[in-house]
């Protein structure tokens, strides 16, 4: 019983940690990088959320709503 407990607990610490880093830190990486998101997507950063647009430059970035 002890030993399943365990598991649980690291299983629900490790979903913890996961999500905790699932935020970008910019509006470029919120868009980009392992997200491999396209225009319309929904994004979100340390600062804001928003959705997936291209910029002047045709980069790829989170525009807050």
């Amino acid at each position: 019983m002890m030993f399943k407990l365990t598991i649980q607990v690291l299983a629900i610490a490790a979903a913890f940690l996961v999500g905790v880093n699932a935020i970008a830190d910019d509006a470029v990486d919120a868009c980009n990088g392992s997200n491999h998101y396209d225009v319309g997507h929904s994004c979100a950063f340390a600062e804001s959320q928003g959705t997936c647009q291209l910029n002047a430059c045709g980069n790829l970035i989170c525009i807050p709503n």
